[in-house]
């Protein structure tokens, strides 16, 4: 694979630069898209699936199903699926009576980067350990580490805590 030597000791392939690009420009469409308030509510729904994901027994209750990691696509579009029923549920009951519009683009940015961030490190727990091994060790260290999951959890929390309920600026206002 073509490495990139722009990056320095990181060998990180150009292939990766361009996923990581996708997911970061996807991740902020997406919370242009749904606002603040939707992307929160889809930040909380991965936190859910993936404590449910971690509770469910998929082995016990389809044995031969979920016996071999070749059905690693299954759990991962059963965790995207569970995201997208609670971000149902929850957008239902949280967001009935809030409509902010898109005035909190620094918030909405980092919300959207962390929402992208947890599911692509929560999917490669799904990886089979050979389609582990394609990824350089950067991306592996971004993601897929036991720290950088424990990052990808926390971080949003605290910057959830940080910016909660924070009112605009006059600056940003007026910009808006």
């Amino acid at each position: 694979m073509n490495q990139l030597t722009s990056l320095g000791n990181l060998n990180i392939t150009s292939w990766e630069v361009v996923i990581l690009l996708f997911l970061v420009g996807g991740g902020f469409l997406l919370g242009i898209l749904l606002g603040r308030d939707r992307v929160f509510v889809l930040l909380l729904g991965s936190y859910i699936s993936f404590a449910l994901m971690g509770v469910i027994p998929f082995k016990k209750i389809f044995p031969d199903f979920f016996g071999n990691e070749e059905n690693f696509v299954v759990l991962i579009v059963t965790f995207l699926v569970l995201i997208g029923i609670i971000y149902f549920l929850l957008s239902r009951s949280i967001l009935k009576s809030k409509r902010t519009g898109n005035k909190y683009l620094f918030q909405i940015f980092f919300l959207s980067v962390f929402f992208i961030g947890i599911v692509t490190s929560v999917v490669f727990m799904f990886f089979p350990k050979d389609l582990i091994k394609a990824f350089s060790p950067a991306i592996l260290k971004i993601f897929n580490t036991s720290t950088a999951r424990f990052l990808w959890l926390v971080i949003p929390l605290i910057f959830v805590g940080i910016f909660k309920g924070r009112k605009p600026s006059i600056k940003e206002k007026k910009s808006i």
